[in-house]
C-alpha cells in the first residue's frame, strides 16, 4: 500500500461506514456520502501486488469496488444454487439487488481499513 491518508481521517471513515450498516434502518441510509468520502480519501492510494515478480499497481478503490463486485457474483451463485435464500427467493430465484456491491465494498474497506490499521501500528511500536 503506497500513499495512505491520515489514520485520523482513515479511521473515522471507517468508523461512519460500521455505523452506517445498522443506522440506515433508523436514518437516512449515508452510503453514497461516504463511499463519496472513501473515494476522496483514497484518491492517492495504490495497492502493490506481483504476479511472476512483477510488480503492479492499481488504485485502492479499484480495488474496493472489484472486490465488492466479485462477492456480490459469488452471492448470486451461491443463492442460485440454494447455499441460502432471501425473502425474496423463496418462490423462485431472483438476482441480489445491485446496490449490495456497494455493501460488500464498504465491508471490504472496512476490514481494509482495520487490518492496515494494525499492521502500522505494530510497526510503529516494533520500531520505537
Amino acid at each position: 500500500m503506497i500513499h495512505w491518508p491520515n489514520h485520523w481521517w482513515v479511521r473515522v471513515t471507517g468508523a461512519l461506514i460500521y455505523i452506517n450498516f445498522f443506522t440506515n434502518h433508523f436514518i437516512p441510509d449515508l452510503r453514497y456520502y461516504i463511499g463519496l468520502l472513501v473515494v476522496i480519501l483514497f484518491r492517492q492510494s495504490q495497492v502493490v501486488y506481483y504476479i511472476e515478480r512483477k510488480s503492479h499497481r492499481m488504485p485502492v478503490v479499484v480495488s474496493f469496488l472489484l472486490i465488492g463486485f466479485f462477492i456480490w457474483i459469488a452471492e448470486n451463485i451461491a443463492t442460485r444454487f440454494g447455499a441460502w435464500k432471501y425473502a425474496y427467493q423463496h418462490k423462485t430465484w431472483a438476482m441480489v439487488d445491485y446496490q449490495k456491491i456497494s455493501s460488500w465494498a464498504f465491508l471490504i474497506v472496512v476490514s481494509y481499513i482495520i487490518v492496515a490499521e494494525l499492521k502500522m501500528l505494530k510497526k510503529d511500536i516494533k520500531h520505537s
